[in-house]
């Protein structure tokens, strides 16, 4: 009787802590922000072929993306 006790409050425990991970996670991504490449990362994509261009063009679809919808 005893251990079924202990066993449930340690479920409930579990449960808990599950819910406020979820929930800080979820409140994290919703402060999520968009910034422009990197030099670093205009870097790699420069060493992968991609034209200066097109490095300009990813920046614009980042400026594009909506992430509260």
């Amino acid at each position: 009787m005893i251990s079924a006790l202990i066993g449930s409050v340690i479920m409930s425990a579990v449960t808990v802590a599950m819910l406020m991970a979820v929930d800080i996670t979820d409140k994290a991504l919703l402060k999520v922000g968009k910034y422009p490449l990197t030099i670093k990362e205009r870097e790699i994509l420069i060493d992968a072929g991609f034209s200066l261009i097109e490095i300009e063009n990813i920046n614009q679809e980042i400026k594009l993306l909506k992430f509260n919808e």
